[in-house]
């Protein structure tokens, strides 16, 4: 059986492993150890590794400036945090030498069965290359200048082509910044180009819907629903890139990064949904029909002729009084007529 001494980095991760098999092994910053430690709190010859007679390993502080400190046992977690001078290594003992934490396994541990890699590894693997993400990106910088004018109706400046493109890219790589920084400090892992080319895809994505939902209010006039639908849209679209973005950038297992990814746009999107619904009964004083020009090519609909339209509008303002409406305005004149009548006459001149 062979001692495996593990130095642990910051982010809990395995940065080096080393192999004991002799009788005795030293830890310091000194070349000559068998496990050399990078800290400057940590003495040339720091302590040392001894097997006894038994086959058992012993730690000892070969007075070392700033001691050892025994942190735990990642499989027993009786052991306490604790000052040590000499210990008897069990397997999983984790201790720090200055400000570094080492990490003491027996070969003879057994290890947990290999984790399959997920599908979306695949897909990453493919997407996070320059050209994919710079495609995805001028894709969809043309689209939404596309978008824009066909939504204006003045001359196209040369200055709106400017300001379209400019915060169109400027968005995408500000958002796959923060993740790949956040990835870098957190997995040491910065992944940028695979959180550029997920969040252009996205946005691609609500683009298309944009879309075809300026279609949709067009032909049918939903001014009303079409927030409502926005939201749905997003609803689906933002969990997807949150679900990517905290499995590149965040060590989380499985089921807490599904909750987080679809919980919390959720409840910010469903607080908006219900401001939205809330809204829908109320009086506008603009009609509530499309606002975009559109080809008549786009018409799905066939429109009503004009003679039709003008012959069915008077229609539209005809006001239709119930019996109860009717019995309430009567009920009005018979009160008029009797406050007339009880007020008292002038008197002659």
């Amino acid at each position: 059986m062979a001692l495996i001494i593990e130095e642990i980095s910051r982010a809990h991760r395995v940065d080096t492993r080393y192999r004991m098999e002799e009788d005795r092994a030293t830890l310091g910053r000194c070349y000559d150890n068998a496990v050399m430690v990078q800290d400057p709190h940590v003495d040339p010859v720091h302590a040392e590794v001894v097997k006894d007679e038994d086959g058992c390993y012993l730690l000892r502080d070969l007075n070392s400036l700033n001691g050892i400190r025994l942190l735990g046992n990642f499989r027993d977690k009786s052991v306490k945090p604790t000052a040590i001078r000499e210990h008897l290594i069990e397997s999983g003992d984790e201790i720090q030498i200055g400000k570094s934490r080492l990490r003491f396994i027996d070969t003879d541990m057994s290890v947990a069965p290999a984790v399959p890699l997920h599908s979306a590894e695949t897909v990453f693997d493919r997407v996070a290359t320059p050209l994919m993400a710079t495609l995805l990106c001028l894709l969809v910088a043309g689209f939404s200048l596309w978008m824009t004018y066909l939504g204006t109706t003045g001359k196209f400046e040369w200055t709106t082509v400017v300001e379209v493109l400019t915060n169109t890219i400027t968005g995408l790589l500000v958002y796959a910044a923060a993740w790949a920084f956040i990835g870098k400090v957190v997995k040491h892992e910065a992944h940028f180009l695979a959180h550029l080319s997920i969040a252009a895809v996205a946005a691609l994505g609500y683009a298309a819907w944009q879309w075809f939902g300026t279609l949709l209010n067009f032909n049918f006039s939903l001014s009303q629903v079409m927030p409502l639908l926005n939201l749905l849209v997003l609803a689906a679209l933002i969990p997807f890139m949150l679900w990517c973005a905290i499995y590149l950038a965040l060590n989380l297992a499985p089921h807490w990064r599904l909750a987080a990814s679809i919980l919390l746009p959720w409840c910010f999107l469903g607080f908006a949904a219900a401001v939205e619904i809330g809204n829908i009964g109320e009086f506008s004083e603009s009609p509530q029909v499309s606002k975009e020009l559109k080809f008549k090519s786009m018409l799905w609909r066939k429109p009503v002729p004009q003679e039709e339209f003008l012959a069915d509008a008077p229609a539209l303002f005809d006001i239709s009084l119930d019996e109860e409406g009717k019995k309430d305005k009567a009920d009005k004149k018979a009160k008029k007529k009797a406050s007339d009548k009880q007020m008292p006459e002038g008197d002659d001149v």
